[in-house]
């Protein structure tokens, strides 16, 4: 017996035991030692054999092998199931201890060893496991390169790369393989760890089976193509750069998928990683990349440009031009000639040189092709404007046949460039005028040389004549003399001549785009002057006339716009001849505002038109040209598109917004000009600073630089830069204009406010940007300002409101429309005339009522208009609706009615935008299959989106509607006029005729349409498709009949529509006699009306039983309701879907989804047989189980196996329709099944369905939730379907709450049965809250029902928080006591995060929180919120680390606490007794001061893992909730506020240094340090100002160092600018407190020091301090102390000296003060860390209190004291002691706490500003002078802003002539540097004295 053989009959029994396999191995090679093949073909068979029981014949054969051997154990065989890998290693190495295992891998090359399972990998990871007992050393390297058996090899490989990370990894073997993205390619750039771990940056894997595919044949070809597959869809970038790295030859499949991936990159410019792949690719395989880039440009030439910048980012354009593929990449040369980045001439010159030493001819080839093929392009596109921008430049055609003249070798490219040449002239004639080779091409383009199209000699004369004007040889009055001369000859030969200039400069208009400014202008003028003077006969004239008309046409600014005008300026006195030709000139809107002057001449002329057309009928010409003649032929080719010349611009959506001359301002508009930049900057520099405070003196300013002739400019931008997009400023801008008093420049603003609307309105984009429709509203409220808030009205002429509104419902516009009107309207809230009732207003409100009760409008629209209603105090549903669009006809109707209009016509004329202009918006609603061909070939979704409109429209004129409408009218009318016999009010009997009409005329046409739908919807897709040349190969008939079968519901769906639309016409028309009856009646009589017509024709009315019969005065409410429930059978509008309105239900679900059934294609009928059978087969099966549930059943049993090969077999349909269909057999299976077992079967195979297809899980679910079949309501069907998580809980609620609401029969009772079943069982199935809704209903009917009140009285008890009464304080520490809490925290962030909580929802939990007493016993309470801590935090942990959740998903918990906190302080109850609100500030200290200890105890343990986003999260939801309840909080709010800085202060950064971003961002948190700083009185100033300098205390150490890491760069960015916002809106803040700022800043932070030294008062206006002779002792201000709240003598005391201090300053006694002063500045005990030997706080304390004192004492003299400050004196006296006994460490640190105290004009600035002067002028020491130089110089080098005082100081320094500081050259002059610093600061100084 074979080894194979037999190791598959034993199966895992082979390794039961040790013994078993030494017995096994006994009996094949007896007592000789195990080789490795025989041991590798042992693991191959094991690997290929799966596990399972003994069989009959197995257990015989290992019965005969194990026969006499005692030592086997036969109940261990007998049990074996899996293969046990370590028993048969043990065994193995038994029998051969030395056996090398890498050879038992190798061996496995042979053809029987093939991997066919999970196992079987196993097995072979497993053995080699046990062998060396490490699986990080698995030698993965032997199963790479060439095996001889590849199909072994990829066995193997192939479950490797898809087996479980578990079980085997690439990513642990990569330290023995190549890596795809080595750090080489990578160069330091980050690649996420799981891309990095994916098999496929295994370079030797992707090698490996590339080389297979081609050895293995074709099977192992697309096995590793399918592989290839996969790879590209997870890592395509991984894939490609692996690919390109495998050296060649390459085989088949790898070229093949290699190209295409490097192609897929280069397309799609969506890719965000092409730059990072074709960087890589560059380096690897440029070759690769130049073919990818060719390819794509082949494919599609229009990607040039992008495949240019990626050359360009990659710096390889000069690389790339060398390359082989020649038509690329002349392509990209001219591109880049044209981008100027090459020499074009250099580069063809250097190519054709190449070229000519090989002796190919390759080059020139292809250069004469490439240029023939863009002449012929260029000849081909005629006169069209709109593709000039594709034509070759001619200097580029110059530039080649200049080249390829000299290159020309054999006479077939002789000839060949011959022909070239004639062509270009022909295409080309500036080729004559601009190549220096003019002549020699002129020579070849002669007819004498034979080969190409010759050019008459009447034209070469001609040319040149065109040529000498381009050049200024012949002036252009000369021309046109010697054409009127030729036109008037009576020589043939001139008359030629006149006829070929005229055809030479009308060929010319389609290069005008490629002339340069002077050509453009010389030919302009030129074109016009021809009109003007030359041209009388109709067809130049014509032609002249419609190229300038073509070119104005073109957008405003371009080229050929440019020529236009020109051209009409030099022919505008023969306007008047061509009245109509003026016409059509107005009707270009840009050329109204780009030049109205020319719109002034000629709208005069344009007038005349009538009188000019009949004068043309009597016969009269001018000049022998007929005026009609001359314009039809201008226009007739313009409104034709046969040619393909020009096309008639389109008609504006929007006609009611008119412009006119009421609107354009100044009639002047010749005057206009724009402003200088000079002037530009001075207007823009004050709109930008303008505020309500300046606003007086910008006016002023604007007045002077703001000219009559810049008002249309500033009008302008005033508009499209400023009102359109900063409507939060529009009062400020109008409050400007008031100021400024210009009407003018006010009529501008409203031209330019109507055109931009205008333009805005009529755009396509504006339909589908929600950008560009916010524009619009802001310009409407913009509008609305200028006008009806000025009480200014808006004339109809110009804007007409209800005109507009209904041009957007004709359009399906009311996106746009509806805004802009209610945003206009909602300024008549500030107009005291246009406020309602005023009757303008009001019609356009009853317009807007009737377009929100009767047009379907989306719910946005709705809610505008009810915003407009709030705004202008309104209520939408008492205006009354107009009838205007009611009685307006349809579209539809009026198609319908033109003469000779047949289907399709119809759809042929209104399909060129489908979807927009079709019967109804249906595109995007159209679905199709996932096919190649759609991608291939995109006009295909339009082609079946014409046949289904098309389809459509011709069962729409058929019959089938009709039929429809009418079965409906009649009934509706026989029923409605029996049943409101006694009904007075036509409204009510009107409603419900509707309703009813429509319903039934929508299922009729339903059901009577279905099927002529179904064909004609595949006849016109197959006759589309044949027309566009699509073969049946490339479309066949099964996908046609897919897209009509997912479609078909949808065209369904217009077809009810449709009947329903025409049924209200049509009912309306029948009852409206009965209306007016009702209504004259109800006008001439108040008695009770009844119709004698139906009592006179029947019996019925007196013998119906009661609660049928009429009664007076018309239905009660429950008779009406039988026709109310018309609205919720069905649905009239597709655009809805399920998920948009669920109270609606679709069409498809109103049948029973029980008997639902859908036509389909055969294949579906074929799949749907196999599954009937399946789900036959398992009802047997699961009637014969005798168990009750799917989980007590064994893995192996047929039930679960059945289900198994069911969800087997559904995986293999992948088709959505399959999978519905299958869905809902078994939904139907569900119903009919009567035990639990076989419901949990179908929810099984539903599970699988819902996950193979979204469609069909929407649908069914769908089904479930709002069907109306009542059948559906099945307590265990939907309880089972909750356990499952297949039933959204949310929907359910929301439906059921619904259900309960309308009323609906039987509902109450399946609601409670449901929530006992999913809630109050032992195990709930779902959150105490998933039947909120439902719960609050039944709450409403709890006094009508006692099993209602029951159910409720149990949830509460059930899900209560009240099982934690009992417990105290000796549970503190239990588990019992920590979970209880939790649940409690739990539960609240349920509520808190439910979409149905309220405020009254909140404060009962609170309420009843309060009531269990978690808050009375203080232990208890300390441990709840140390719980609610401690699980906001870890729920935080752990949702990060779960992926795909919510970025807001994290906080919910932390949001929750926050919102607890305020809740639980605001509604805190006050002890009896206690004083103010000691209790909330208790509460709120115990809570502060539980989240810091479990924040610092998390700090203390996580140390770098420590994660403090969910604490910053918890204090900034504490901050912003607090705002939110200030008013509720009041005066405790700001106490709150201090306890908050309390806990900043506690944890500031020196302690907790891994909080400090968040502490920092807490500090300057919106709701914190503008509420501290606003507090009343200045009570919160000194908290914060404990922050800042927490603050500065940490940063100093790192700003001391001379690196910076980026972590304290950036808490140093974040400093600077919370200072920047602290000195702009708190100045006076620094001002107080910039002593104990300063005092903890680094000397070397200077510009931070600058920044607090800066501030000053905001009442305070600073006079500039480079005024010539500025006296800043007269400053009024000079004399004033400033406001100081820093302690600054606290220093002085601490040291003892601030005694001995006072007594010297009174009394300039003992002198031996003096002396010992120094040394009580020094530090008392110095440590080798101090960074001075000074006490630098004790220096800084006693400068400023000897200031202050000394100018106490001058002032308290009586004298002026701050004169002559300096007199001797005892303050005098210690500074200069102190500057002659100091060092200079000591003087430096001295003079700069002077410096500290100039800033903003008071008596410490001048007084210090003084003394630092006097230093400089008195000392005789250099040394003293160089260190006051430095302490000012250093402060004024850095950026602004630089103090006051410090700035007056310098400048009186440098100006002053006492002090001559540059005679001190020893310091000023001692380096270059210095020297070049102190000139630059100087000349700052003095340019800024200059200008001032």
């Amino acid at each position: 017996m074979q080894v194979a053989t037999l190791v598959r009959e034993l199966g895992p029994a082979f390794t039961a035991s040790t013994a078993a396999v030494r017995v096994t191995l006994d009996a094949i090679v007896g007592s000789n030692a195990v080789s490795e093949a025989l041991v590798s073909r042992l693991v191959g068979a094991m690997a290929r054999t799966g596990g399972g029981a003994l069989d009959g014949q197995v257990a015989q054969t290992v019965t005969t092998l194990l026969k006499d051997k005692s030592m086997v154990d036969w109940t261990l065989v007998a049990a074996a199931r899996v293969w046990d890998c370590d028993v048969f290693v043990t065994a193995v190495l038994e029998k051969n201890p030395a056996i090398d295992w890498l050879s038992v891998l190798r061996m496995l090359d042979h053809k029987d060893f093939l991997i066919v399972d999970t196992v079987g990998l196993s097995v072979i990871i497993n053995v080699f496991k046990a062998a060396i007992k490490d699986i990080f050393k698995f030698p993965i390297a032997v199963f790479f390169g060439q095996w001889q058996n590849p199909k072994s090899q990829l066995s193997f490989l192939k479950h490797a790369i898809f087996s479980a990370p578990e079980l085997f990894s690439f990513s642990i073997q990569l330290g023995t393989s190549r890596r795809v993205l080595s750090e080489a390619l990578l160069m330091g750039k980050q690649v996420p760890q799981a891309v990095m771990n994916l098999p496929w940056n295994n370079l030797d894997l992707l090698e490996t089976l590339a080389t297979i595919s081609e050895s293995g044949g074709l099977d192992v070809m697309e096995d590793v193509r399918g592989i290839f597959d996969v790879a590209s869809q997870q890592a395509p970038e991984i894939l490609l750069i692996g690919l390109a790295q495998i050296p060649s030859p390459w085989t088949t499949l790898h070229k093949e998928v290699a190209s295409s991936l490097v192609v897929i990159f280069l397309a799609n410019s969506s890719n965000q990683s092409a730059g990072f792949v074709t960087s890589i690719l560059w380096q690897v395989s440029p070759n690769l990349l130049v073919a990818g880039f060719a390819h794509v440009y082949t494919k599609d030439p229009s990607q040039l440009s992008r495949i240019f910048d990626i050359i360009q980012e990659l710096k390889a354009l000069s690389q790339i031009l060398d390359s082989k593929h020649l038509f690329f990449v002349l392509d990209l040369a001219v591109l880049a000639f044209r981008q100027g980045f090459i020499s074009l001439d250099k580069w063809l010159s250097d190519r054709l040189q190449i070229d000519r030493s090989s002796g190919q001819n390759s080059f020139v080839k292809a250069s004469l092709e490439y240029i023939g093929e863009k002449v012929a392009a260029a000849a081909n596109l005629g006169s069209s404007a709109g593709m000039s921008a594709n034509l070759l430049p001619v200097e580029v055609v110059a530039l080649f046949l200049k080249g390829l003249k000299s290159s020309l070798t054999t006479p077939e490219l002789t000839a060949f460039f011959k022909e070239l040449v004639t062509v270009s002239v022909k295409v080309y004639p500036q080729l004559l005028t601009i190549s220096d080779d003019a002549s020699v091409i002129q020579q070849i383009a002669e007819p004498s040389n034979a080969g190409g199209l010759p050019a008459t000699e009447a034209e070469s004369q001609a040319l040149n004549y065109y040529g000498k004007v381009l050049k200024g040889e012949i002036a252009i009055s000369q021309i046109i003399e010697l054409l009127r001369r030729f036109r008037d000859s009576t020589n043939p030969r001139e008359q030629e001549l006149f006829a070929a200039f005229s055809k030479v400069h009308l060929d010319e208009y389609k290069f005008f785009p490629q002339y340069n400014d002077r050509q453009l202008q010389i030919t302009s003028t030129l074109f016009g002057s021809l009109i003007q003077d030359v041209y009388v006969d109709a067809k130049n004239l014509a032609n002249s006339l419609r190229c300038v008309l073509e070119a104005l046409r073109q957008p405003l600014g371009s080229r050929y716009y440019r020529f236009g005008i020109l051209s009409l300026a030099q022919c505008q006195s023969r306007l008047g001849e061509w009245p109509h030709y003026c016409s059509l000139l107005l009707q270009i809107p840009h050329l109204v505002q780009g030049n109205p002057e020319i719109v002034n001449f000629i709208t005069p002329l344009a007038t005349a038109q009538d009188v000019g057309a009949s004068a043309s009928a009597a016969g009269s010409d001018v000049g022998g040209l007929n005026s009609a003649a001359t314009t039809t032929a201008v226009v007739a080719p313009a409104e034709s598109n046969g040619s393909g010349e020009t096309k008639q611009e389109d008609k504006p959506v929007f006609t009611a917004l008119r412009l006119d001359a009421s609107t354009e301002g100044d009639g002047n508009q010749e005057q206009f000009e724009e402003p200088t930049e000079a002037t530009k900057d001075k207007i823009l520099f004050n709109i930008n600073n303008v505020t309500f405070d300046n606003l007086d003196s910008k006016a002023d300013e604007m007045k002077e630089v703001l000219k009559d002739v810049h008002f249309r400019w500033f009008s302008q931008y005033l508009v499209v830069k400023r009102a359109s997009s900063e409507s939060n400023f529009h009062e400020l801008y109008l409050a400007l204009l008031d100021r400024l008093q210009y009407p003018t420049l006010m009529r501008n603003i409203l031209h330019e406010t109507f055109s931009n609307i205008k333009v805005l309105l009529n755009s396509d984009k504006t339909v589908t940007s929600s950008t560009e429709r916010s524009l619009l509203k802001n310009l409407g409220t913009w509008l609305g300002a200028l006008t009806l808030a000025k009480n200014r009205p808006i004339k109809h002429k110009n804007l007409a409101f209800k005109e507009l509104l209904l041009e957007g419902f004709e359009s399906d516009r009311l996106i746009v429309v509806i805004p802009f009107v209610c945003k206009v309207l909602e300024q008549c809230n500030a107009s005291k005339v246009f406020k309602p009732p005023n009757p303008w207003l009001m019609a356009i409100m009853k317009l807007l009522s009737e377009l929100y009760h009767f047009a379907e409008l989306k719910l946005n629209l709705k809610f505008e208009v009810e915003v407009l209603c709030k705004k202008i105090q309104l209520d939408i549903n008492t205006i009354e609706p107009s009838i205007i669009l009611r009685n307006r006809p349809s579209k539809m109707a009026a198609q319908k009615k033109l003469p000779g209009a047949d289907p399709g016509t119809l759809a042929a004329a209104n399909l060129t935008q489908p979807g927009e202009d079709s019967l109804y918006p249906i595109s995007v609603y159209i679905q199709l299959p996932n096919l190649p061909i759609f991608n291939l070939q995109p006009s295909m979704k339009r082609i079946v989106h014409i046949a289904i409109d098309r389809a459509i429209r011709e069962v729409i004129v058929s019959p089938v509607v009709e039929r429809s409408v009418a079965i409906a009218g009649i009934a509706t009318r026989e029923l409605i006029i029996k049943d409101f016999a006694l009904e007075p009010n036509e409204d009510k009997m009107r409603k419900a005729a509707h309703l009813m009409a429509q319903n039934l005329a929508g299922s009729l046409a339903i059901v009577s349409s279905r099927d002529p739908l179904r064909v004609g919807m595949i006849t016109q897709l197959q006759n589309l498709l044949r027309q566009n040349g699509i073969t049946e190969q490339s479309v066949s008939e099964q996908v046609v009949f897919t897209i009509v079968a997912d479609n078909l519901d949808l065209a369904c769906s217009v077809m009810e529509r449709a009947a329903a639309e025409k049924s209200i016409a049509e009912i309306d028309e029948e009852l409206g006699p009965a209306y007016l009856n009702r209504r004259k009646h109800r006008e001439r009589s108040s008695q009770l009306y009844y119709d004698v017509s139906v009592y006179a024709a029947s019996r019925y009315p007196s013998s119906l039983p009661e609660p049928l019969r009429l009664k007076p005065n018309g239905l009660t409410a429950s008779q009406f309701r039988v026709y109310e429930d018309f609205s919720r059978m069905t649905r009239v509008a597709p655009e809805a879907t399920v998920a948009d309105v669920p109270d609606r239900e679709l069409k498809s679900r109103d049948n029973s989804l029980l008997q639902m059934e859908d036509v389909v294609p055969q294949i579906v009928t074929q799949a749907m047989e196999k599954m009937e059978v399946a789900i036959s087969e398992l009802e047997k099966i699961i009637e014969d189980c005798t168990s009750n549930s799917i989980s007590q059943l064994p893995a192996q049993h047929e039930i679960k196996a059945s289900l198994r090969v069911m969800s087997q077999f559904m995986i293999s349909f992948n088709r959505e329709d399959l999978l519905l269909v299958t869905g809902q057999r078994i939904v139907s299976q569900m119903y009919k099944a009567e035990s639990l077992l076989a419901r949990e079967c179908y929810v099984v195979l539903l599970e699988r369905v819902f996950e193979f297809s979204k469609k069909a899980a929407k649908e069914i679910l769908s089904w479930f939730l709002y069907s109306s079949d009542e059948r559906r309501l099945s307590v265990p069907i939907f309880t089972i379907l909750i356990r499952a998580n297949l039933m959204p809980l949310v929907e359910l609620d929301a439906q059921l709450a619904r259900l309960i609401d309308f009323g609906k029969s039987g509902i109450v009772e399946f609601v409670v049965t449901l929530i006992r079943a999913v809630l109050l069982e032992d195990a709930p199935y779902a959150p105490s809250d998933a039947f909120y809704h439902s719960t609050t209903m039944l709450t409403e009917l709890a006094g009508d029902d006692e099993s209602v009140v029951a159910l409720l009285a149990d949830v509460k008890s059930r899900f209560s928080i009240s099982s934690l009464k009992g417990k105290d304080g000796r549970d503190l520490e239990s588990e019992d006591l920590r979970e209880s809490l939790g649940i409690i925290f739990s539960e609240w962030v349920k509520i808190y995060h439910h979409p149905a909580s309220s405020e009254k929802t909140h404060k009962d939990f609170v309420v009843q929180l309060q009531d269990l007493g978690v808050l009375q016993e203080e232990d208890v309470s300390s441990m709840f919120f140390r719980v609610c801590t401690e699980l906001s935090v870890d729920l935080y942990i752990q949702a990060k680390l779960s992926p795909n959740l919510s970025p807001y998903t994290p906080f919910q918990a932390v949001d929750a606490f926050s919102r607890l906190i305020v809740l639980l302080v605001r509604y805190c109850v006050e002890p009896v007794g206690a004083n103010g609100n000691s209790a909330k500030l208790d509460l709120t200290t115990k809570i502060l001061y539980i989240i810091v200890l479990v924040l610092v105890h998390s700090h203390e343990q996580r140390r770098s893992q420590f994660n403090q986003r969910p604490f910053f999260r918890l204090f900034s939801s504490l901050l912003n909730d607090l705002s939110l309840f200030e008013d509720q909080l009041q005066s405790v709010y700001y106490q709150i506020l201090y306890k908050i800085s309390n806990t900043l202060h506690t944890l500031q950064p020196s302690f907790l240094p891994g909080f400090t971003l968040s502490w920092l961002q807490l500090i300057s948190h919106k709701c914190f340090m503008p509420k501290l700083l606003s507090a009343e009185s200045q009570k919160g100033w000194p908290f914060f100002q404990r922050l800042l300098v927490d603050l500065f205390k940490f940063l100093g150490p790192f700003l001391r160092q001379s690196e910076m890491a980026d972590a304290i760069r950036l808490l140093y960015k974040a400093t600077l600018r919370i200072l920047l916002v602290l000195l702009h809106d708190f100045p006076e803040f620094l001002c107080d407190y910039h002593f104990s700022f300063v005092e903890v800043i680094p000397h070397s932070c200077i510009q931070l020091r600058n920044l607090i030294l800066s501030a000053f008062p905001r009442n305070m206006r600073l006079p500039d301090p480079f005024t010539p002779n500025l006296k800043v002792d007269l400053l009024p201000e000079i004399n004033q102390a400033p406001h100081l709240m820093s302690d600054y003598t606290s220093a002085l005391v601490s040291i003892g000296l601030k005694t001995e201090l006072d007594v010297y300053l009174k009394s300039r006694n003992p002198p031996a003060f003096l002396a010992g002063l120094r040394n009580r500045l020094l530090v008392a005990s110095p440590q080798p860390d101090d960074l001075s030997k000074y006490n630098q706080s004790a220096i800084n304390s006693l400068v400023l209190y000897v200031g202050v004192q000394a100018i106490a004492q001058a002032q308290a003299k009586g004298t002026q004291p701050l004169a002559t400050p300096l007199t001797p004196s005892a303050p005098m006296d210690i500074f200069q002691q102190l500057m002659a006994d100091l060092d200079s460490e000591g003087r430096y640190l001295l003079l700069s706490g002077i410096a500290n105290q100039l800033r903003y004009p008071n008596s410490h600035t001048h007084y210090f500003s003084c003394v630092l002067l006097h230093f400089f002028a008195e000392t005789t020491e250099e040394i003293m002078k160089e260190l006051v130089t430095r302490v000012l110089i250093e402060r004024l080098i850095v950026n602004r802003p630089h103090p006051y005082g410090l700035l007056i100081t310098f400048i009186e320094l440098i100006r002053n002539q006492r002090y001559n500081i540059w005679e001190h050259t020893n310091f000023i002059r001692c380096a270059p540097e210095i020297e070049r610093l102190f000139s630059a600061v100087t000349k700052s100084i003095h340019s800024s004295m200059i200008r001032t």
